[in-house]
């Protein structure tokens, strides 16, 4: 006289186990992915305090940046190109976020670690100047 769902508890533990919980196959023994260098990337416990100063200042300019842009409508966006005289540059469907992101890069650079790739984001940046 077995319970009708003691199989299903099974069926769910074996689900689990091979599964990740986004439903992704779960890898076993999966080679972590290649580094550019040997070295180790730099962690926030590595920083000195001239490092750990920049990234808090980034990290405050970064979250100031997209609190006011989150803030903004599109046409308060198109009052500070037209204000700047670069109206006729302003495009609705490029990234304006991702180009203030870059002008907070370039006034407080962050320290190694804690920005993925701040190169590309100043070449972004450049383009658009020129």
């Amino acid at each position: 006289m077995e319970a009708a769902g003691s199989g299903s508890g099974s069926a769910a533990a074996a689900r689990g186990r091979g599964l990740l919980p986004c439903g992704h196959p779960r890898l076993r023994n999966a080679a972590p992915p290649p580094r550019s260098s040997s070295a180790p990337p730099r962690r926030r416990q590595d920083w000195n305090p001239r490092e750990q100063k920049a990234a808090d200042a980034f990290t405050r300019a970064i979250l100031d940046c997209v609190h006011a842009y989150m803030a903004l409508t599109e046409e308060e966006i198109r009052e500070e190109y037209r204000r700047a005289g670069k109206l006729h540059r302003y495009d609705p469907a490029n990234d304006e976020l991702v180009k203030r992101i870059a002008r907070v890069i370039k006034m407080y650079p962050p320290p190694p670690g804690l920005f993925g790739d701040p190169v590309s984001y100043l070449k972004l940046l450049e383009d658009d100047e020129d």
